[in-house]
């Protein structure tokens, strides 16, 4: 009965129309993103405000919000009718809206709708890559091999033929195929600067990963890959939701409203790993000697390579080289819409 009334009296606020509203990012303080801007946005009354002239203004708008995203739908335009629709949800609350979602919603990415986590928007940022299982071995206090048999690599990864030009991914498996999987982990990729930070992560197989927005705009963080599809939704600044990464593989990230937002994340479950520098350089300082497969990929690859590895006590040093195969430009939007 409760989603009857509030989709009347959202229906019937139609007939009062507002002029366009501004987008979220030049409307940082208000309630939810209003995604088309031509206009400004609806004069409020001049007198005191009730609550209940507040709620009345926010199904108004919500209305309004529907309105366009019909029309948006109409014209083939599914990518803004959803931003449009999601508008109106935030402003009415999802119960209210959910009978007509699947309308918006089908061809997208699975929606995640847990409850959104509040940050600390003083955090400091976080780095630009951020993955290695050593540093993380070192933080739980696993101890190294013992001193006589520890072994190190250090190497660069050229890109294309070129040293550098992107980050990427070394791991490490022993050929035997045996080891003890790592420990999943908590990490967290910001939205920061209308930016992903880490740009690239890798985390072991079973990690969960918080996506805090610190901006004064909203973001969508979105996946289309096979081993992990989702949509975060519209959330504003302060809030995080995450997603738990359990298929090893690589995964882009974008933001449906920011076409410019990429990020990459490396879903592991070598027992040993790390992301290079911009250079291509990387380190391991703790490795049994032995036989390794090592893997290598960029963030401009489209699969990575392959070779076998021989590891001695004391230094050892490899050149890799990988493909710069990977699709240019803007990643399509959550519907797989070009963009850009």
């Amino acid at each position: 009965m409760k989603v009857s009334v509030l989709l009347l009296v959202a229906t019937a606020a139609c007939s009062s129309k507002s002029p366009a509203s501004t987008t979220p990012e030049t409307q940082p303080g208000s309630a939810a993103p209003v995604v088309v801007a031509d206009a400004a946005t609806p004069a409020r009354p001049t007198g005191p405000t009730t609550p209940t002239i507040e709620r009345a203004l926010s199904l108004r708008e919500a209305a309004d919000q529907l309105e366009k995203a019909e029309a948006q739908l109409q014209k083939g335009n599914k990518n803004l009718a959803e931003q449009l629709f999601s508008t109106a949800e935030i402003l009415t609350g999802p119960e209210a809206l959910a009978p007509i979602a699947p309308i918006y919603r089908e061809g997208a990415p699975p929606r995640v709708t847990t409850p959104t986590i509040k940050v600390d928007t003083a955090a400091p940022p976080q780095p630009a890559v951020a993955g290695n299982s050593e540093a993380e071995d070192e933080a739980d206090n696993v101890p190294p091999p013992p001193k006589k048999e520890i072994g190190t690599l250090t190497g660069t990864m050229a890109v294309g033929g070129k040293a550098g030009g992107a980050y990427g991914l070394i791991t490490l498996e022993p050929t035997s195929g045996k080891w003890k999987p790592r420990t999943p982990k908590q990490v967290v990729i910001e939205q920061r600067g209308r930016e992903f930070m880490p740009s690239l992560v890798a985390v072991s197989v079973g990690s969960t990963i918080s996506f805090p927005n610190f901006d004064t705009v909203f973001h969508n963080v979105f996946s289309t890959s096979q081993l992990a599809a989702f949509d975060l939704g519209l959330y504003k600044a302060g809030e995080a939701r995450q997603y738990t990464f359990n298929k090893e593989g690589f995964i882009r990230l974008g933001c449906n409203l920011h076409a410019n937002m990429s990020a990459f994340i490396a879903v592991v479950s070598a027992p040993s790993y790390v992301v290079t520098d911009q250079d291509g350089n990387f380190a391991f300082k703790r490795l049994k000697p032995g036989k390794y497969t090592l893997k290598a990929w960029s963030t401009r690859s489209q699969t990575p390579i392959t070779q076998e590895i021989t590891i001695k006590a004391g230094a050892n040093e490899v050149k890799v080289g990988v493909d710069a195969n990977a699709p240019a430009g803007p990643q399509a939007d959550k519907f797989g819409g070009k963009r850009g």
